[in-house]
């Protein structure tokens, strides 16, 4: 006959196995939320973006602390903390807790429901560094494309603004050779002008022998004068001619181009004007 249990009844030893073997097979059907989670749902709650910019975040990552403490709380590195004081690892694990328990409150995230309880389960640690290995090859992949990106673009940027600098070069080169021809033009009204100038000037001189002391010769009348711009225009012309191909490129490069320093075009057409006018002033005198 089998023993009649109620509940005033107390336990035999079989009663007693049976209730055991009955309560453990519960256990063993009760699954840890970790274990049971997909990966997406793990990364959504443990892993972490960072933003790169305004409008662009990066592969989400399971941090070293954060995957650190899930391993601590399953009992993972139990060997690498086994010389640490009880003090310190009791400190350590309340840390963690607490850390974990922030995320785990985010239902967003967590919508499993998982708890600190899941997390002790060694199997449940074994999971998320499984995630976190995987992410963080997805993570590695996409930060060296983005770092080839980088390069490239730098590349671009680099060669854009030595683009610009061998064109503001060959600017300024052209202008430079611009300039050597407008002196020379220059020069070729200004030569007759003080020719011109110094005849009508003795002319007044003669009409009225006070007026050589009212009129100078204008700058840049007179032979050295002259010989003198002239000179400075071959320097610069010979100088272009000397330019190194990679001139734009080199060190330096914004200070190759040969200079007028003074007797510019500008400046020449400007005495030419000068020179001109002291001219009509001293044929009116003289009449």
């Amino acid at each position: 006959m089998h023993e009649r249990i109620t509940p005033g009844t107390r336990f035999t030893a079989k009663g007693g196995a049976m209730l055991l073997m009955l309560s453990l097979l519960s256990l063993a059907g009760c699954g840890n939320k970790v274990v049971d989670a997909t990966d997406d749902q793990l990364a959504a709650l443990f892993a972490d973006r960072m933003q790169l910019s305004r409008t662009e975040t990066a592969e989400p990552r399971i941090t070293r602390r954060t995957l650190d403490c899930v391993r601590l709380i399953g009992g993972l590195d139990d060997a690498i903390y086994k010389d640490a004081p009880a003090e310190l690892m009791g400190a350590l694990r309340t840390d963690c807790r607490r850390g974990l328990q922030d995320r785990l409150n985010d239902t967003a995230r967590n919508p499993l429901g998982i708890t600190l309880a899941d997390l002790e389960a060694s199997k449940a640690g074994e999971r998320i560094t499984a995630v976190q290995v995987k992410l963080e090859q997805v993570w590695r992949t996409a930060e060296d494309a983005r770092q080839a990106a980088a390069r490239v673009e730098q590349e671009r940027r680099v060669q854009e603004a030595r683009d610009k600098m061998v064109r503001d070069f060959e600017e300024r080169r052209r202008g430079v050779e611009q300039s050597v021809e407008e002196v020379e033009t220059v020069l070729g009204d200004i030569t007759p002008a003080c020719a011109e100038n110094e005849a009508v000037r003795q002319g007044a001189i003669t009409a009225n022998s006070r007026n050589r002391y009212r009129w100078s010769m204008p700058y840049p009348c007179g032979e050295a004068n002259l010989h003198s711009i002239r000179d400075q225009t071959t320097r610069v012309r010979t100088e272009l001619g000397k330019l190194a191909p990679d001139a734009a490129t080199r060190p330096g490069g914004a200070f190759a181009l040969p200079q007028f320093y003074g007797n510019n075009p500008d400046q020449l057409r400007g005495r030419l004007a000068q020179i001109k006018a002291q001219t009509a002033e001293m044929r009116a005198a003289a009449q």
